[in-house]
């Protein structure tokens, strides 16, 4: 299984903060290995935008290039780097920081709740047996601080177990990725303390 990284330092975390770093990172996920060109066919970004972009994403160790993928030495393909990560607001202690933590916080769960109205607008149009697989589901426990990190730590490791069924490794060129009925799934979680 691939590894989890802590984000403690804020100008890693101001890295994800751009809204076309943040829309990089997701294609790079869902679809694999891209070039700046495939990407900007995905984004409508232009293309030294996106170069500066993707360094930048690199820089702060999200994403790596994937040379193995080149045909000749002027094409570039890049890759997210394997893991997960996650950061806490409590790892920042000065306002600056905290600042920066939650506005990363705020774009991340817009986002997620944007993805989710975009996919309940379109699933008319989806193929029954995806509509029907897709799962939404809420809960309200009654836990403890410490139950409520061992449900997310249990939770991360089968996550984490199930992000290694779809993996392709080495990465290949996206004409190359088997055609196996796999899609990018979206899934996404939120446990809090919630006073009724």
């Amino acid at each position: 299984m691939t590894e989890s990284r802590r984000i403690s330092d804020p100008g890693v975390l101001k890295a994800l903060s751009h809204p076309l770093r943040r829309q990089i990172y997701r294609l790079l996920n869902q679809l694999g290995p891209q070039t700046v060109t495939l990407l900007a066919e995905h984004t409508g970004a232009d293309p030294g935008q996106l170069s500066f972009h993707l360094r930048e994403l690199a820089k702060h160790g999200f994403i790596a290039e994937a040379p193995e993928l080149a045909r000749d030495r002027r094409e570039r393909w890049w890759q997210v780097e394997p893991g997960s990560w996650s950061w806490s607001t409590e790892d920042f202690k000065d306002p600056a920081g905290r600042a920066i933590a939650n506005t990363a916080k705020q774009l991340m769960v817009a986002e997620e709740l944007d993805r989710l109205r975009a996919y309940e607008a379109r699933k008319e149009a989806l193929d029954p047996d995806w509509v029907n697989a897709a799962v939404s589901s809420d809960s309200s426990l009654r836990l403890r601080p410490d139950e409520l990190r061992a449900l997310a730590a249990e939770l991360q490791q089968v996550l984490a177990r199930w992000s290694e069924v779809g993996r392709i490794d080495p990465p290949v060129r996206p004409e190359d990725r088997p055609d196996d009925g796999r899609e990018p799934v979206f899934l996404f979680l939120h446990a809090f303390p919630e006073q009724p």
